[in-house]
């Protein structure tokens, strides 16, 4: 097919104009293997707290004051058979009036008063999911927001993971009804996920503010008489250490990257805070800097039903295109892998033909014009690609070798945003 071919088919199937922000939802690590269930279902064993406000009901933990029996301060229901460190969490809650959060990686004061990240919950859509620092530095990040707080303590928000008001339109949220949150932490890396869809995004670099690892607690607030409710409380805790996460695209300019195919340059462009595309010529944007072993975390959208991809530990000359394994870009292709330039790694040959790697699972991508999560987990031998949270490829064997990460331009409009590199320390 002729370039100008190529171009025309990208402007008939390309974004609807005017289209209105969409919600994406997304499946947070659906897998159950490796979670460890930390409530019973029967009682509070592992757990202490006020035990005039804390009890067991009907198979779930109980928060609840009356005019007879009020929290004289924000009080909290301590997990006492672990801390959190490197994790993820899942739990489920309900609340219909009142104020409470889920307190991570925090500090345990007298009288079950706790300090440090808590996860809000409450029975207000839009505020629902967002991050707090009890009795430390206050609010951090509202939802819809991604933010890095800077070694002196300065928020600054970065760039968007999603519409609020799209987010309540999509029901992120539900109304006096169970909800479930997804925490994860890796290292200086905060995510809150509520219902799939994700909420805030945090990297916090203060030295003096941060924590690192702590308590697992649940609040009850002091104020009017509440009820809250909480169960399938079940934690990961992750075997990799993380060192601090980099921000690998500022939103503001090409810092960190380079244009190493001639001409490729006029392809690429900044807009609000996204890195953006046109497809033409053909070639890719890459970091400066070698990178081994990490998580690599970005949302991605297509702009029409065309091609992109992640490079990945690319080595060698610069040309089109260079030595490395791609995490494929293609429209309803994320997730496919394929081998460039005979990249030494092992990949499952039932699903491979040549140098293409077929995805596990049908796609699970937005439509044109939606974003899509990207989260790369590159470890010493070991590959795995998750598109939208559902695990899509993996590899083992990969060649453990320095190298870059490659943007594609490949044809077809593409846009990329909140490029995040966790790196994971061996």
């Amino acid at each position: 097919m002729s370039t100008r071919r190529v171009i025309l088919w990208v402007c008939l199937l390309g974004v609807p104009a005017g289209m209105a922000a969409a919600a994406e939802k997304v499946t947070i690590f659906n897998d159950e293997k490796g979670f460890e269930r930390i409530f019973n279902g029967q009682d509070l064993s592992g757990w202490e707290g006020d035990a005039r406000l804390w009890s067991v009901v009907d198979g779930v933990i109980r928060g609840q004051t009356t005019p007879e029996k009020p929290a004289r301060h924000n009080t909290f229901l301590v997990w006492r058979d672990g801390t959190l460190k490197d994790f993820v969490l899942k739990i489920k809650f309900r609340i219909e009036n009142g104020n409470s959060g889920i307190q991570y990686r925090s500090k345990e004061m007298p009288d079950y008063v706790i300090a440090g990240y808590q996860a809000e919950v409450e029975n207000a859509p839009g505020k629902v999911g967002f991050l707090y620092d009890e009795r430390g530095r206050g609010w951090m990040v509202n939802v819809g927001d991604i933010m890095v707080v800077d070694e002196e303590g300065h928020k600054n928000v970065i760039g968007k993971i999603g519409d609020v008001q799209a987010m309540i339109a999509a029901g992120y949220y539900k109304e006096k009804d169970w909800n479930e949150y997804t925490i994860i932490c890796r290292g200086n890396h905060i995510l809150h996920y509520l219902n799939g869809f994700q909420t805030i995004e945090m990297i916090d670099q203060d030295p003096k503010g941060r924590l690192m690892e702590g308590k697992l607690a649940l609040q009850i607030h002091t104020g009017p008489p509440m009820v809250v409710e909480f169960k399938d409380i079940r934690v990961k805790h992750l075997k990799e250490s993380y060192g601090d996460a980099v921000l690998l695209f500022n939103g503001k300019d090409f810092a960190g990257w380079t244009f190493p195919i001639p001409g490729n340059k006029d392809a690429w462009g900044i807009k609000d805070g996204v890195l953006t595309n046109t497809g033409q010529p053909v070639g890719y944007i890459r970091t400066e800097k070698d990178y081994t072993d990490y998580v690599l975390r970005l949302q991605l959208r297509h702009m029409g039903r065309g091609n992109s991809g992640v490079l990945l530990r690319m080595t060698g000359p610069d040309k089109v295109w260079p030595r490395s394994i791609e995490a494929q870009g293609q429209f309803h292709s994320m997730g496919d892998i394929w081998n460039i330039d005979e990249f030494p790694m092992k990949v499952d040959p039932d699903r491979t033909r040549g140098r293409h790697t077929v995805k596990l699972h049908p796609t699970n991508e937005k439509d044109v014009g939606g974003w899509n999560e990207y989260e790369i987990y590159l470890n010493k031998g070991d590959l795995r690609i998750y598109v939208n949270g559902l695990l899509q490829n993996a590899g083992t064997d990969c060649w453990h070798t320095p190298g870059k990460i490659c943007l594609q331009s490949e044809g077809s409009p593409t846009e990329f945003r909140n490029i995040i590199l966790l790196p994971i320390k061996n």
